[in-house]
């Protein structure tokens, strides 16, 4: 059995109350992750892709479902279609050879718990996992960060920890507490006292035969985490220092964007080798009242991150590594509210971007142009209203969990979509 098998398995037996031996199961080990990397961005609040991605003009006799419709023409980059609106032609201009576009995908639901749980796991029930938690499990299930979440939907099935950083300050001090600015607060004589006496306590707990295996996986986690201090130690090295950490950006009266931080702290963790996965976070898509003033800056903020990001890492030497999935709860409705908002939509849009890759510069699945999904066939991936379905997030998991090799592996264990259509999205 390979090492991270194994480890799976630890997981897995302990989350049904049963073990199999070993005496380290999250520490890191020596040498860093240096395979693929997976990165979700949660566009949380339901966005408006009618402005973005699968660009809708207003048509005679329909309410109005742009108002950038009204004097402007869908524009295009490559072979991918997009709205004249905020950002965009910028956006696109400079990356569609790098993504893939995905229109059309059917959240289900108007909820944004059922949609959040829909778009980011597969399933509009419970029970399964971030896509980034797969495959962190997967590949990485040693390193001590392998999984990180920034916000927003981050479920595991007991496959991997997940781990939040919201603070470089605080995370320095954790990383080396004895250490203030001023200084060393203790001898380092004391400080290695003091490391053994918790080693000896902690060993002594988890050799107790009377625990209970819940409480013992909890302290090899802790044991693990302890361990990997010393990995942990290279992940300092990269992290940006205080000065160069980004502020965050005040985007309108009600929504503040911290996205350019998370994705240096991402990006100095991919660096380092101790994570392999992450969810970056932006909020604020749920205009219902001036849609327009409040998605168009928040629309031109999430695509200058991106850009950020794929500049970041272009300069760290990892963007040929990565992969970045971009979705939102839902969509918003095809026309404007009393208060020039835009309410909940099921139709949605997937972005998947990689460097170098042969299926991108493409749009995939269609809609009307009252923004309803049209039924597509899954070889052909043409509109066949005949032999086609709607394409939902378990058709876009399913091809991502192939395309990034979690197809029937062990972290897809009694997490499979059985019965579901197989889309050739990436071909």
């Amino acid at each position: 059995m390979k090492r991270r098998d194994f480890l799976i398995k630890t997981v897995l037996l302990g989350a049904a109350g049963l073990t199999m031996p070993t005496s380290r199961l999250y520490g890191a080990s020596d040498d860093g992750y240096s395979g693929r990397l997976l990165v979700a961005l949660q566009a949380d609040g339901g966005w408006d892709v009618t402005s973005f991605c699968d660009p809708k003009t207003n048509q005679p006799g329909e309410k109005e479902i742009t108002n950038w419709s009204k004097n402007q023409d869908i524009q295009s980059a490559g072979n991918i279609k997009y709205a004249p609106f905020g950002g965009n032609k910028r956006f696109f201009e400079s990356y569609h050879q790098d993504m893939l576009v995905i229109n059309g995908v059917d959240m289900q639901t108007n909820s944004h718990t059922t949609g959040i749980l829909h778009n980011w796991s597969g399933r509009n029930s419970e029970g399964y996992p971030t896509l980034t938690a797969m495959f962190a499990a997967h590949y990485a299930p040693q390193q001590p960060l392998s999984y990180l979440n920034f916000g927003g939907f981050g479920q595991t099935a007991n496959l991997i920890r997940y781990s939040r950083i919201e603070d470089l300050f605080t995370l320095r001090n954790l990383l080396a507490p004895e250490i203030s600015g001023e200084g060393s607060l203790r001898r380092s004589t004391d400080i290695n006292r003091i490391r053994a006496f918790r080693k000896d306590k902690l060993d002594r707990m988890i050799g107790n035969p009377k625990i209970l295996n819940r409480h013992r996986i909890n302290l090899e986690a802790y044991e693990g985490a302890l361990n990997s201090k010393g990995s942990l130690t290279r992940f300092d090295r990269f992290l940006p220092k205080e000065e160069d950490l980004l502020e965050g950006t005040q985007i309108s009266q009600m929504t503040f964007s911290n996205l350019k931080p998370q994705i240096q702290i991402t990006m100095a963790a991919f660096q380092a080798g101790l994570a392999s996965a992450a969810d970056l976070f932006i909020g604020g898509y749920d205009t219902h009242t001036d849609h327009d003033n409040l998605h168009e800056p928040l629309l031109e903020h999430t695509t200058d991150a991106i850009d950020f990001f794929w500049r970041s890492a272009e300069q760290a030497g990892i963007a040929d590594r990565l992969t970045l999935v971009i979705g939102s709860d839902f969509g918003r409705t095809p026309h404007y509210n009393a208060t020039n908002g835009k309410d909940h939509w099921p139709i949605g849009s997937v972005i998947i971007m990689e460097k170098n890759a042969l299926w991108t510069d493409k749009t995939l699945g269609h809609t009307d142009e009252g923004h309803n999904a049209y039924r597509i066939n899954p070889g052909t991936l043409e509109v066949d209203d005949r032999n086609g379905t709607i394409i939902y997030p378990k058709h876009v998991h399913k091809a991502l969990r192939r395309h990034l090799g979690l197809e029937n592996t062990v972290v897809e264990e009694n997490l499979k979509f059985t019965n579901t259509e197989d889309f050739s999205f990436f071909l």
